[in-house]
């Protein structure tokens, strides 16, 4: 099998269970992105470094988190919920190996994002209609910090801070 080969066969089986409606549809996908990656022999897993930088940026996450969903406590476990079992999972899969697969396939930094941007706005689509797109541009966002630092931990941290702020604040306003 070829070194692209499962990153492909991968791609398409997280698709097709997100595809189908059915009741543990988010479970299977969930699972799959977070062990996916580890079928593939190719991938490792990627580097993490500690520094203050970093630990700065993440407590500024973690706080402006927690400052957030104290105005709105009724939120608490959906905010909990969406860091483990939405923004671990999606950042997991879409940057650490997806993006990166791709990367070392011989794509430029940005063709990578833009590719990994769109599977993850188009997987979107069955839970959340046409709406599903507006990831689009968030994901990129995600993907050039990761490019940019290498730091899973932060990209994850803001996906979950982006969907509490979204979740709490803005869907709302927007009848969604």
């Amino acid at each position: 099998m070829s070194r692209n080969t499962l990153l492909i066969i991968n791609g398409a089986a997280l698709t097709g269970c997100a595809v189908f409606d059915y009741a543990w549809r988010t479970t299977l996908v969930t699972s799959l992105m977070l062990l996916l990656p580890f079928i593939d022999r190719t991938w490792s897993l990627p580097e993490f470094h500690i520094n203050k930088i970093k630990l700065i940026f993440w407590s500024i996450s973690i706080v402006s988190g927690i400052l957030l969903v104290t105005f709105k406590p009724d939120y608490a476990t959906a905010a909990l919920a969406t860091l483990v079992l939405t923004a671990l999972p999606e950042e997991w899969f879409f940057r650490s190996y997806f993006m990166m697969r791709i990367e070392r396939a011989g794509l430029q930094p940005y063709q990578a994002n833009i590719i990994t941007s769109l599977f993850f706005a188009l997987l979107h689509l069955p839970a959340q209609g046409w709406f599903g797109l507006s990831v689009f541009i968030p994901s990129l966002i995600y993907g050039w910090i990761f490019q940019r630092t290498k730091d899973i931990v932060l990209v994850i941290l803001l996906h979950a801070l982006s969907n509490i702020v979204f979740f709490i604040y803005i869907r709302d306003y927007l009848n969604l």
